[in-house]
């Protein structure tokens, strides 16, 4: 099985401008055109430690292994609130860790969905 991986950056405010003088130059020049793999920046290690807490790297655990059709379900597999899951859920939507696809049927629901098996993390050393 081929393995498919999501990055996230620890970066420096000097290499976060450039970063972004680059992300608006693509954008400008039409270099950027349809969905790419997402690029999560954080800007200090700690930042790190909120987005992958233990609830939510164990959240996306089940979600690889078990593909749950539902939060709800999800939630029954975590042990958790409903509420609290969906929190992290909606939190890790936004910043590209998981997909969510609507499931149509008697009730409209949303499938968590995680592609891929490997999330790195890249410090960034420089100044």
């Amino acid at each position: 099985m081929k393995l498919k991986d999501i990055e996230i950056k620890v970066m420096s405010d000097k290499t976060y401008g450039a970063h972004l003088d680059k992300l608006f130059e693509e954008l400008k020049t039409g270099k950027i055109t349809e969905k790419q793999k997402p690029n999560i920046v954080a800007r200090t290690p700690e930042d790190i430690a909120k987005i992958l807490t233990n609830e939510r790297i164990r959240l996306l655990q089940v979600i690889r292994e078990k593909k749950p059709e539902s939060i709800s379900e999800l939630a029954r597999l975590l042990d958790r609130s409903q509420s609290n899951v969906s929190n992290d859920v909606k939190y890790l939507k936004e910043i590209g860790l998981l997909e969510l696809e609507e499931k149509k049927g008697p009730i409209l629901h949303k499938k968590p969905i995680v592609d891929y098996d490997v999330v790195r993390i890249t410090v960034d050393l420089s100044c």
